[in-house]
């Protein structure tokens, strides 16, 4: 079977129309693609950044704990609270938008949090024993997130 010279002309008509639109459809994906993807990793580094702020934050909160209960002691350990829930709410916001893999800290860290603040919210409230074992836990704790913060 022979194509004449028009049905060739139709052919490479067609075949140039679908390059053509397959190059804009390249074009067009790599204009959307490549701009969100430079936003996504600008979110990432944002969230990165406010959770090292908000961990150093924490981290000066405890440090002006005493070690004696004084009456601003319930206070500064409610703002710790409130920064450790915080970076616990920035870490699912990653998880969210990236999955499992996008974590900024280890599974066990916010319990761990959560745990040193009770047992020094305890001793707080007991107001006879001196804090400074269960202060300098949590210290080591926020300090050791934000040594991890600080690698990533």
């Amino acid at each position: 079977m022979q194509l004449t010279s028009a049905e060739l002309r139709l052919q490479r008509r067609v075949l140039l129309i679908a390059c053509a639109v397959f190059l804009a459809a390249a074009i067009v994906f790599a204009v959307l693609y490549f701009p969100a993807r430079g936003y996504h990793s600008q979110v990432q580094v944002q969230v990165q950044q406010r959770m090292y702020s908000t961990c150093t934050s924490a981290i000066d909160e405890v440090n002006r704990l005493g070690s004696i209960v004084t009456s601003s002691a319930a206070s500064r350990i409610g703002r710790v609270r409130q920064y450790i829930y915080y970076m616990e709410q920035l870490n699912s916001i990653m998880v969210s938008l990236d999955g499992k893999g996008a974590s900024l800290t280890p599974d066990d860290v916010f319990p761990t949090l959560y745990a040193d603040l009770e047992t020094l919210e305890e001793l707080i409230l007991q107001s006879t024993t001196p804090t400074l074992d269960a202060r300098s836990t949590l210290l080591n704790h926020l300090q050791t997130l934000q040594a991890y913060l600080d690698r990533q």
